[in-house]
């Protein structure tokens, strides 16, 4: 880290010398760098999402549960008018059967009016059945969304578990790095951790011979003690960047840089690495970590870095 300082306000003090061009490639790696922040940052936003949307089913069980207390109110008041109703209409039929005795006219008057009097009933009746129909499609679609919202919450938990284990991972992974290359110059070979990745970045003067893509003895010591970690952990994604610095031609460079990408990843799957998580890439001199105007600079710049990732698909699934 002090190194990475170092290399920092180095740049900071040669950056008035440092050509238009130059610039502009600085400022594509810095943008690179915030689209990787603005990727996890995209995570943090739909976990957002997701909590927002679980408040509103809140608000809209709250909205269903008072609907219900309605309704089952009504249904109540229903219960309580078909009991009066049906009262009324034992009294009508013990009146129609005294005066049917006596007059006619009464009778068929008592008549219409228990009819009238039924068919209200039969109404109530009917207006009940569909109120009871109505409150129980009302429960079902409460409970169906309690149970959305159960559900949302778990895959919650779940994503902020899976992100704390993924956090703890990649520190316990650089950790187990640090240790396994303790023996190897700061100079020449370096593990540091940004945005949840693992960077470990070794030097030319390790690995190679100037010019050369024959990994050095020490190189492939280095590469070995690597693997014997990264083949313990089958789900991180590996991705080896070749560097060089600007001598040259760009084609050369584009060649030098991917030949020794290549070369060790040859090392470290022969060591254990599993090859269907390894990528190989030549960056050329396009991705310098310091101006090439200075022969300090350029042994900076002739690197290779293996990055070391976690595999995200278990997340996307969860946030889908």
């Amino acid at each position: 880290m002090k190194h990475f300082t170092f290399a920092i306000a180095l740049l900071i003090l040669v950056s008035s010398c440092v050509s238009t061009k130059k610039y502009d490639e600085l400022a594509y790696q810095k943008r690179q760098l915030e689209k990787e922040k603005m990727d996890m940052t995209g995570i943090i936003a739909s976990n957002q999402v997701m909590i927002n949307d679980l408040k509103a089913k809140e608000e809209l069980l709250g909205e269903r549960e008072t609907e219900l207390k309605k309704t089952r109110n009504e249904v109540e008041g229903l219960k309580m008018s078909q009991a009066d109703l049906l009262k009324k209409y034992n009294d009508l039929l013990s009146q129609s059967n005294e005066v049917l005795s006596t007059a006619t006219e009464e009778k068929a008057a008592l008549s219409q009016e228990l009819s009238t009097k039924q068919n209200e009933l039969d109404q109530k009746e009917r207006e009940l059945k569909f109120l009871e129909m109505k409150l129980k499609s009302q429960e079902e679609n409460l409970e169906s969304l309690q149970e959305d919202v159960r559900i949302r919450e778990r895959k919650l938990l779940e994503l902020t578990e899976k992100l704390h284990a993924k956090d703890s991972l990649m520190q316990a992974l650089r950790n187990t790095v640090n240790d396994a290359l303790r023996g190897f110059s700061a100079e020449d070979l370096t593990v540091s951790e940004y945005q949840g990745k693992v960077y470990v970045s070794l030097s030319q003067n390790l690995l190679f011979a100037k010019g050369s893509n024959v990994i050095d003895p020490a190189g492939q010591d280095a590469l070995r003690k690597l693997a014997g970690v990264l083949k313990n952990h089958p789900d991180i994604q590996i991705n080896v960047e070749g560097h060089t610095d600007s001598d040259g031609t760009a084609e050369k460079n584009w060649d030098l840089s991917v030949t020794r990408a290549t070369a060790v990843v040859k090392v470290l799957t022969n060591s254990g690495a599993d090859p269907n998580n390894i990528t190989a890439s030549g960056r050329g001199l396009y991705f310098p970590k310091a101006p090439n105007d200075t022969e300090a600079n350029k042994s900076l710049n002739r690197r290779t870095e293996i990055i070391l990732s976690p595999d995200l698909n278990v997340l996307y699934s969860l946030i889908e």
